[in-house]
């Protein structure tokens, strides 16, 4: 089976996207779309048979489309995926699937009410050493969590900021804990469990931009490990890198910024006896993995094996929607300068929407 695919938008990261669906054959790339539409023409060239539109209702109207790649900025997001939803189509939207938790929530219920579905783009989650990581937790070889640290520290300078939506609260309805952060604390949720508090400091120290680019968090998790994060945009390199401690054992990850799960990550055994048996396992689970699609071509072979109902290890809408709840908490806590619980009241205010009142 094969589904026909249109990319909306045409900027770095649907080239980013294409080039992970040009390696998978479930896949048709049917139309690329956007206003600009010599920009689309471009990025096309490298896509035969792909065709050019600018107008996206023509794509909504198109029934021989079933899932479209929403690549846009940020503030678009949400409008075009709802647009796309009640249209019945599915949606691969990249993050964050909205810039409110409430409109978060939304798109998950019109995907409910249309029986479409909703993917939200965590391609961290398809390195080989987070499936084995995983692995290990689901088979009890690692003990409860105790403690985590998470690094995200990126270089971005003026020059990045001169595409006019970047570093604006209307245009990226956020600043690094929503563009840079959201995957690697994705990361943490994933192997520690859900957040239940979050105490945040945050900065504008890097760049001459409305939102922030330094934080500092503590959170908690619901089985009480206790986590720190890390985030400037003001570093010499690109850097993601997280430390986690198990009862049992403690694992060092990488630190590539844009795919940490594909470096060798480091796992040391608590008891020094155990160390060769954990690594065995370590040893058996690269046989299983090694061979694996990562990253976002990862990701879309997962969104094929859903929508043909195979088994899955797709990310499920639930999880976008708690990564946008955990930056409406992290905002909540900064301003307020006390610690915010999780979950959010869905009748708050900071639910509806985070960005700062003019």
């Amino acid at each position: 089976m094969t589904f026909r695919l249109a990319i909306i938008g045409s900027g770095g990261i649907a080239e980013k996207h294409l080039q992970s669906l040009k390696e998978l054959s479930d896949f048709n790339i049917s139309c690329i779309c956007d206003i600009d539409k010599e920009k689309a023409n471009d990025l096309a060239k490298n896509y035969p048979g792909s065709q050019i539109e600018n107008n996206m209702d023509k794509i909504v109207a198109n029934t021989e489309i079933d899932i479209v790649d929403i690549c846009l900025p940020p503030h678009l997001h949400f409008s075009t995926a709802l647009k796309f939803l009640e249209a019945g189509k599915h949606v691969i939207c990249e993050k964050p699937l909205s810039t409110s938790v409430n409109d978060a929530q939304k798109l998950i219920d019109i995907s409910h009410s249309m029986n479409k579905n909703l993917y939200p783009v965590f391609q961290y989650r398809y390195g080989k050493n987070v499936l084995i990581l995983k692995d290990l937790i689901s088979n009890g070889k690692t003990g409860k969590p105790i403690v985590a640290s998470s690094e995200v520290h990126w270089n971005r300078n003026e020059e990045y900021y001169n595409v006019p939506w970047r570093g604006t609260w209307e245009g990226e309805g956020g600043g690094a804990i929503l563009s840079h952060a959201i995957h690697s604390h994705d990361l943490l949720s994933f192997f520690f469990g859900n957040i239940k508090s979050v105490s945040a400091n945050l900065s504008t120290l890097v760049n001459k931009i409305e939102t922030e680019d330094c934080a500092s968090i503590a959170m908690t998790t619901e089985s009480g490990a206790l986590i720190s994060s890390s985030i400037t945009l003001g570093a010499a390199n690109d850097s993601t890198r997280l430390k986690l401690v198990f009862e049992k054992i403690s694992v060092e990850s990488g630190n590539s910024p844009y795919a940490p799960g594909e470096d060798e990550w480091i796992y040391t055994a608590r008891d020094p006896n155990k160390q060769n048996e954990l690594e065995n396992l370590i040893i058996e689970d690269n046989k299983i993995f090694i061979d694996g699609n990562n990253g976002f071509t990862g990701f879309f072979q997962e969104v094929s094996n859903h929508l043909k109902s195979k088994m899955s290890n797709i990310i499920k809408p639930e999880d976008g929607l708690k990564s946008i709840e955990l930056v409406a908490a992290i905002y909540h806590s900064a301003r307020t300068e006390r610690k915010v619980y999780l979950p959010l009241d869905t009748k708050s205010a900071i639910y509806k929407d985070w960005k700062p009142k003019k």
